[in-house]
């Protein structure tokens, strides 16, 4: 599998437990395939509103923080925190950003993860699909692969 993007950072999120806020998770992985388009719409009232779009396409070699491992997002849901630091998973609903996360938290509420991204002029994609093309196929092609907007 080709890749063109130094790294993508996938944000699991999941409810703090003391203070029933959600919470993310960055994860880093890098060598990945990105496409993305980004366009406008104009709705019946006139108003315009960006369209971010994006396909991701993690290779089973790619390179995750830490080595940290994946896990089904049913099983990584029930682990305890300091249990999924250790792992990765793919949820709709959990967001994403193309690049490395430089922020140095380890854990960050939504509107601080909103924040760092708008600080840093960077699209926060939330994932829509995914599917695991892990099993089948050239090890070459096994991937994972996520959608986006």
């Amino acid at each position: 599998m080709v890749t063109n993007v130094e790294a993508i950072t996938v944000f699991n999120g999941r409810t703090d437990k003391e203070t029933r806020r959600k919470i993310f998770i960055p994860t880093v992985i890098r060598n990945v395939s990105y496409t993305g388009a980004k366009g406008a719409t104009v709705t019946n009232n006139g108003v315009w509103s960006d369209d971010v779009q994006c396909k991701v396409r993690v290779p089973l070699s790619a390179a995750v923080q830490d080595g940290r491992s994946y896990m089904p997002c049913l099983k990584y849901a029930k682990l305890g925190d300091e249990e999924a630091a250790e792992h990765w998973t793919i949820r709709k609903e959990d967001l994403l950003i193309r690049g490395i996360y430089s922020g140095g938290k380890t854990v960050l509420y939504e509107d601080e993860l909103a924040a760092y991204a708008k600080e840093q002029g960077i699209d926060l994609i939330k994932i829509t699909e995914y599917a695991d093309d892990t099993d089948g196929g050239s090890p070459y092609t096994r991937h994972w692969r996520i959608g986006g907007k």
